[in-house]
C-alpha cells in the first residue's frame, strides 16, 4: 500500500507544481517561490493504525532574497520538470519544521498533541504561496478541487485536524471526499489567544484523538 500510495502522491505533487491557474487568471500574484509546495508525509504515516493528517490553508511566503528560499525554488522547479527529487524536498522540509515560527510549529502540533512527525501528513488547501498572502475563496475552492481533495483520497486519513478558522470551512468537503475521516476543528498554531487558551485547546484535541483511536 505505501509504495502505491507514495507513487500516487508523487504524481499528484508533480501535477500540482505545474499548475498556474490562479496566477494566469490574475486572481493572485506569484511570490518569489512561484511553484506549488507539496507538504510532508511521514514515512510511518501509511502503516499507522490511526492516520492523522493536519490540514491548514496556505504555505507561508518565504523571505525575499533568502538563500534557503532560492535553493528550495531550484529544487521544486527541478521536481516539476521531472527530476526525482520529491523525497529530498520533503526531507529538507522535515528538518525545517523543527524551527518554523521559532519552534512554535513543533511545540503546538508535535509536543502539544503528543504526535510524531514521522507518523503525520500535512496538507494545505492552497498549495501555492502568494505575493501578498491573499487567498480568495475562489482560489481555495479551485485548489481543493484540483489538488487537495485528490491528495486526501490518496492519504485516506483516519483523522483530519482542520487547523485554523479558514480550514474549518473545508470540513464538509473533506467528509464528502473521505466519509470515514473524523474531522476535528482546532485553532491554528500561530493563534493569538494566549497560552491558557492554547492549553485548553490542546487538551480537548488530545482527548478527541484518543476517542478516534479507540473507535478504530
Amino acid at each position: 500500500m505505501s509504495i502505491e500510495a507514495n507513487r500516487a502522491f508523487e504524481n499528484l505533487a508533480r501535477e500540482a507544481t505545474k499548475c498556474r491557474r490562479c496566477f494566469t487568471c490574475r486572481e493572485v500574484s506569484a511570490p518569489d517561490i512561484d511553484v506549488a509546495q507539496p507538504r510532508w508525509v511521514g514515512p510511518r504515516y501509511w502503516e499507522s493504525p490511526c492516520r492523522v493528517a493536519i490540514l491548514m490553508i496556505n504555505p507561508g511566503r518565504s523571505p525575499r532574497g533568502s538563500a534557503k528560499a532560492r535553493a528550495f525554488l531550484v529544487q521544486i522547479r527541478a521536481f516539476r520538470d521531472g527530476a526525482p527529487t520529491l523525497r529530498r524536498i520533503l526531507d529538507g522540509q522535515r528538518e525545517a519544521m523543527e524551527s518554523w515560527a521559532h519552534g512554535r510549529f513543533r511545540g503546538f502540533y508535535i509536543d502539544g498533541l503528543g504526535l510524531q512527525f514521522e507518523d503525520l501528513a500535512f496538507a494545505n488547501v492552497a498549495w501555492c504561496a502568494t505575493a501578498n498572502n491573499s487567498y480568495p475563496r475562489t482560489m481555495l475552492d479551485r485548489c481543493f478541487e484540483l489538488h487537495t481533495g485528490p491528495l486526501l483520497s490518496i492519504l485516506r486519513p483516519t483523522v483530519v485536524l482542520a487547523s485554523g478558522s479558514r480550514a474549518h470551512d473545508f470540513g464538509e468537503k473533506v467528509r464528502a471526499i473521505w466519509p470515514q475521516a473524523t474531522v476535528i476543528k482546532m485553532m491554528h498554531y500561530a493563534h493569538r489567544k494566549g497560552r491558557a487558551a492554547e492549553q485548553r485547546e490542546l487538551t480537548r484535541v488530545r482527548s478527541e484523538l484518543r476517542t478516534a483511536r479507540a473507535e478504530r
